[in-house]
C-alpha cells in the first residue's frame, strides 16, 4: 500500500509543505498543469488541495493558514468505487481533479476527465460535500456537466454562481463553458462556443489540424472571462505528413503549438471580444482568431502550453509564458503587456522546455511577481515523468517598474536534486487568488515517489 504524507519545513524565511505520494510505473503526477484547475482553493481559514493520490484517484487534503499544519488526506471516491473507471483513473493522469466551492459553501471536485474520441469522451465524476466545510463526506452528481469534459476549468462567478470552462470533444474540438446556478446540479451552455479553430469554413491556415490549449481567468466582478490559448498545427491524421517547421526545419511533435491570441466574454450576455472590444461572431475559427485575436505571432518558435494571466484594478489582462529560442526547447519566459498601443513582450529568464511551469501575480504595492521553472533541466522530449520537461530550479523574479525590467528576487528550490514542475496558484473562493502560496510537483531519477510542494511565503 502506498501513503501520502504532509512535513512542513521551513526554509529561507518561507514555509514548504512536502507531500510524499506514490507514483505508479514512473508514471503518477499528483498535480496537473495549467490546463487544469484550480487544484486549490482558500476557504474560510485554510487551504484546501486536491491531488492524484493512491492508483491515480482523487484525494483532498486541508492546510491551517494559521496553524501551518495539514489535516488527514481522504480519498473523494471512497465507497463509490463501483461507479468509476479505477483502471483509467490509474493510467491517465487528465483524471487529476479540480475543486471548487458553491455559494452555500459545498465543495465540488470534478475528476476523471479526458477523452479525445467519441468512444473514450468523459463527463468526469463529479462530487459534492454533503454538508458545507466538511471534506470527510460526499456524494455523486449524476447529472454531467457535458458528455465530453477535457481540461476543465472552474470559477465563482456573479450571482453566486459556478462557471467551468473546458474542451468539449477530443483534440480538435470546441472550446466552451457551462454555467450553474443551483449547486452543480444542472448547467447552462452559450448558444455557442467561444472558440473552434476548427469551425467551418475551413479558410485558415492548416485549420483542419486546430488543436489549442487553454487558460483562463475570471474577472473581480465575476462577469467576464479572460483567455488566453495557443495554436497547434500538430497532425493529428496518420494519413497525412506533419508540417515542418521552417524556423527549425524538422517537423515537431505535440509541443508544436504556436502564437498567442486573447479573447474575452462578457458572461451575463455570452458575447465575445476581443482586447480591443471588438465583438467577435462565435465560434472564433482559425482565420478569424488570427485576424481579430493574435497577440504575439510567434513566427514558428515554440508556444506549447497557454500563458498564465493577471487581472489589474482595472480588468487589464497581462501573461506569461515561456516561448522557444535557439532550438524547440531551448525557451526564455517572457511577460506580455499593452502599452502604447502595442503588445510588448519582454524576456525574463531562461528554461529547458515549452511545457515548464509559471505563474504571475502582483504585490499590494505594485510589484509583479513570475514565479518559474529555471535551471537546467530536459531538452528532448521524454518518457514518464519527463516526458512533458522539467528544471531542476524554482525561482521568483520581480519587477518594480510594470515589467520594463526583472531581477532575479529568491530561489525557492526546497530539494536540490529534483526535478520540478506544474506550478499551481490558489484560488480564492470568492474569486482571485491568494498571494503568496503556491503549489509545485517534484521527483527523482532514482525512485518511484514524487513530491508536491506547498509554498507559503507570507510574512
Amino acid at each position: 500500500m502506498s501513503q501520502v504524507c504532509f512535513v512542513v519545513i521551513a526554509q529561507c524565511g518561507s514555509w514548504f509543505a512536502k507531500a510524499v505520494g506514490f507514483a505508479e510505473n514512473g508514471g503518477l503526477k499528483m498535480l496537473y498543469d495549467s490546463r487544469m484547475h484550480p487544484q486549490a482553493v482558500e476557504y474560510d481559514g485554510s487551504v484546501y488541495i486536491v491531488y492524484r493520490g493512491e492508483k491515480g484517484l482523487p484525494y483532498i487534503i486541508s492546510y491551517g493558514l494559521e496553524s501551518r499544519r495539514f489535516s488527514k488526506p481522504f480519498m473523494l471516491l471512497t465507497g463509490m468505487e463501483d461507479k468509476v473507471d479505477a483502471n483509467r483513473y490509474a493510467r491517465d493522469h487528465h483524471f487529476s481533479p479540480v475543486i471548487w466551492i458553491d455559494g452555500k459553501g459545498y465543495f465540488h471536485v470534478l475528476s476523471g476527465c479526458h477523452g479525445n474520441t467519441p468512444e473514450r469522451y468523459r463527463s468526469g465524476n463529479q462530487v459534492i460535500s454533503t454538508k458545507p466545510g466538511d471534506i470527510t463526506q460526499w456524494e455523486m452528481i449524476t447529472t454531467p456537466i457535458n458528455v465530453s469534459v477535457n481540461y476543465p476549468k472552474a470559477y465563482p462567478i456573479y450571482d453566486n454562481k459556478t462557471l467551468v470552462y473546458f474542451r468539449d470533444g477530443g483534440h480538435l474540438g470546441a472550446w466552451t463553458y457551462r454555467i450553474s446556478s443551483d449547486g452543480g446540479k444542472t448547467w447552462v451552455s452559450p448558444a455557442n462556443p467561444p472558440v473552434d479553430l476548427d469551425a467551418k469554413p475551413q479558410d485558415g491556415l492548416i485549420a483542419d489540424h486546430a488543436g489549442s490549449y487553454h487558460t483562463a481567468r475570471v474577472s473581480k466582478d465575476g462577469r467576464t472571462l479572460h483567455v488566453a490559448f495557443v495554436f497547434s498545427q500538430t497532425d493529428y491524421s496518420k494519413d497525412e505528413p506533419s508540417p515542418v517547421n521552417s524556423r527549425y526545419n524538422m517537423k515537431l511533435g505535440r509541443e508544436s503549438r504556436y502564437n498567442l491570441y486573447y479573447i474575452k466574454v462578457d458572461l451575463p450576455s455570452g458575447k465575445v471580444f476581443n482586447y480591443n472590444g471588438k465583438e467577435l461572431a462565435t465560434p472564433v475559427r482559425k482565420m478569424l482568431a488570427d485576424r481579430d485575436c493574435l497577440i504575439w505571432d510567434t513566427q514558428e518558435r515554440v508556444v506549447a502550453i497557454g500563458a498564465s494571466i493577471y487581472l489589474d484594478e482595472d480588468d487589464r489582462p497581462y501573461f506569461l509564458l515561456p516561448v522557444s529560442e535557439e532550438t524547440p526547447y531551448k525557451c526564455r519566459f517572457y511577460f506580455v503587456r499593452y502599452q502604447n498601443d502595442q503588445w510588448v513582450k519582454t524576456a525574463i529568464a531562461r528554461t529547458p522546455h515549452p511545457f515548464n511551469a509559471c505563474h504571475l501575480d502582483r504585490s499590494e504595492d505594485g510589484l509583479f511577481k513570475a514565479y518559474l521553472v529555471t535551471g537546467e533541466g530536459e531538452n528532448i522530449s521524454a518518457e514518464e515523468m519527463d516526458r512533458y520537461g522539467w528544471g531542476d530550479r524554482i525561482e521568483e523574479w520581480i519587477s518594480d517598474d510594470n515589467g520594463e525590467n526583472w531581477k532575479l528576487s529568491k530561489d525557492l528550490t526546497p530539494t536540490k536534486g529534483y526535478k520540478y514542475q506544474n506550478i499551481k496558484f490558489v484560488s480564492r473562493n470568492v474569486g482571485g487568488i491568494t498571494g503568496d502560496i503556491i503549489l509545485f510537483y517534484g521527483w527523482q531519477d532514482t525512485d518511484r515517489y514524487g513530491t508536491a510542494f506547498l509554498l507559503d511565503n507570507r510574512k
